[in-house]
């Protein structure tokens, strides 16, 4: 069943580049070879966007680009994906965010380095247009709120509050600071709880929020705020708790294994997908660790994501 998604974040250009390196300093001060360069629409709101797509939803995105060549290489990439971005604001005389992968030394993840954007991350205040297209649908998902303090206004809480308002199911992937912020990050998600159905986050995100030195602490403190709550254990699957129930779910191991980015982004959608379809918890879970695992089979974050009837669910 196809559903419409409200996708409210940024997205950025992933540059992915693989080969095969040395590794003694001194040679690769010298070394020049040939390696796979991967340009790849990105970023908090970018992968989860295309794997919703990719599993025959509706994705309404509202985010923001650059005018710049990276910003126009973002718009051909949304309309090439099958996604609108007539709600995607293009900020004038602004730059785009790109990371850099420079997996040649056996680095399966981190950037190398990165360039912020000097626009926002979403439009800082949405016009009844936009908050129409995106209230009018079955989820609305905010994703990389912690990524821009300049944004952490009441226009999300009162968005959420609206959708909630409305019967729209909520939920958010917060990520993490983009500049140096001392735990605890929690005010500045406090005012987004009341309205979320659903709270996804890492093991470091849930100790960086709560302040909490465990995240066994940390996974009590968020779960009696949210109805429920996810927590990415990396190689170890989820933690869920949610309706009186929690649980583990182990990772499922892929069969190849090329890059771990975006897997988490992965999660989200296989897991919300779940959701929406009135999947019980235990295997909305198992569809997120399942989608997880098969990015991870590909480069970025949906090369390999599957299509819904991929899913045995």
């Amino acid at each position: 069943m196809a559903f419409k998604i409200g996708v409210l974040g940024p997205i950025n250009i992933d540059l992915i580049l693989r080969g095969d390196a040395p590794r003694d300093f001194e040679a690769l001060k010298t070394w020049s070879g040939p390696s796979d360069v991967h340009c790849i629409l990105a970023g908090a709101a970018g992968y989860v966007s295309q794997d919703l797509k990719k599993l025959g939803n509706e994705v309404r995105l509202v985010s923001c680009v650059s005018d710049d060549p990276f910003g126009d290489l973002l718009l051909r990439a949304l309309d090439r994906a099958g996604i609108a971005s007539t709600h995607v604001l293009v900020e004038e005389g602004s730059d785009s965010a790109i990371a850099i992968y420079v997996l040649l030394l056996g680095e399966n993840k981190r950037p190398l380095t990165f360039r912020l954007p000097t626009h926002h991350g979403w439009p800082p205040e949405m016009s009844p247009e936009t908050r129409k297209y995106l209230l009018g649908t079955n989820l609305l998902h905010c994703c990389g709120y912690l990524h821009f303090p300049d944004l952490w206004t009441e226009e999300v809480p009162n968005l959420l509050r609206d959708a909630k308002a409305k019967g729209v199911l909520t939920s958010l992937d917060p990520q993490f600071p983009l500049a140096p912020l001392e735990p605890p990050w929690l005010p500045a998600l406090e005012p987004l709880l009341p309205h979320l159905d659903i709270l996804m986050v890492d093991e470091s995100e849930a100790t960086n929020i709560t302040g909490e030195e465990s995240a066994e602490a940390a996974v009590d403190i968020l779960a009696e705020r949210v109805p429920i709550l996810t927590v990415k254990l990396g190689e170890r699957g989820v933690l869920v708790k949610g309706g009186g129930e929690t649980f583990e779910v182990p990772a499922v191991p892929p069969k190849t294994f090329e890059d771990s980015i975006g897997a988490g982004d992965a999660f989200d959608a296989g897991f919300l997908q779940g959701i929406l379809e009135g999947q019980p918890l235990e295997v909305a879970a198992k569809m997120g660790v399942t989608t997880a695992s098969l990015s991870l089979e590909g480069v970025g974050g949906t090369a390999t994501f599957p299509a819904r009837e991929q899913l045995n669910f």
